[in-house]
């Protein structure tokens, strides 16, 4: 029984100093595996568009290595402690992983309460369709706005400037225009005129004159026209409502301690 006990000890003693001598070298042995390989090649491939040459993926291959030689060495210096860049990034992986716990399909009265709550984000804006000629500021554009509306009338040539974004605009609603054109060109649509030229209309880009063919009212689709939308949103919001919850319960867990002056909300 004695020989036993001291013969389990030397053995433990021997798993020790291997431990000890041979620690440092497996942290540098760097293994990449045929699954990582395969999946940055796959990535590659994707992003280029054509399979990868022999030389594409020894160069794939190297900058693997490279990348975890330095993430490496920045842990040994403990390059990862105190970053705030870091830490942000650790957050949102762990964010990820909560979110990424399956939520049970709605019900349909769950969706049409939830259709019904957020009515205002589904509401088809009215929308319009309008051709425009387009005058340059730096070219007198305001005087020969007003004098192509004259020359259309006579049929004669309006003498406009080439626009970026095109002549013809199709079934855009307000938000759509005061993008492209700016807020001020948005005017013309509180008190539309149809089928017929009017300007001068200043713009982020000059002056226009504007042809308004038509306007689509806005209206409230029913949740059938939007369930696709609406069960992506849905489905956001529960991811939401659960890493909310999750923050709940870790957050009974930890003291917060900080400078009372700091505590505005109390």
């Amino acid at each position: 029984m004695k020989k036993l006990l001291i013969f389990f000890i030397v053995g433990i003693f021997i798993i020790l100093l291997d431990f000890v001598f041979n620690y440092d070298e497996d942290e540098l042995n760097i293994f990449i595996s045929d699954q990582e390989i395969e999946s940055l090649i796959y990535a590659w491939q994707l992003q280029v568009g054509r399979a990868p040459e022999p030389e594409d993926i020894q160069n794939i291959i190297s900058d693997v290595v490279k990348e975890e030689i330095l993430y490496r060495e920045a842990l040994r210096l403990n390059l990862d402690l105190e970053d705030r860049i870091i830490k942000r990034r650790m957050a949102q992986k762990v964010s990820f992983l909560r979110e990424e716990t399956s939520i049970a399909p709605p019900q349909l009265s769950e969706l049409e309460e939830f259709f019904e709550k957020n009515i205002e984000s589904y509401i088809f804006p009215e929308r319009f369709t309008f051709t425009h000629l387009y005058f340059s500021a730096e070219k007198n554009g305001r005087q020969r706005a007003k004098e192509a509306i004259d020359n259309i009338a006579v049929n004669e040539p309006p003498g406009s400037d080439p626009f970026m974004l095109g002549k013809n605009f199709v079934e855009k609603s307000r938000e759509e225009i005061q993008r492209d054109f700016g807020k001020k060109f948005t005017e013309i649509l509180i008190k539309p005129v149809f089928g017929s030229w009017v300007g001068p209309i200043e713009s982020a880009y000059g002056f226009h004159i504007v042809k308004i063919l038509k306007k689509v009212d806005s209206f409230k689709p029913s949740l059938n026209q939007v369930r696709e939308k609406v069960e992506v949103d849905y489905y956001l919001e529960e991811k939401q409502k659960s890493l909310d919850s999750y923050l709940i319960e870790l957050k009974d867990k930890y003291q917060v301690i900080i400078n009372p002056k700091y505590l505005f909300n109390e």
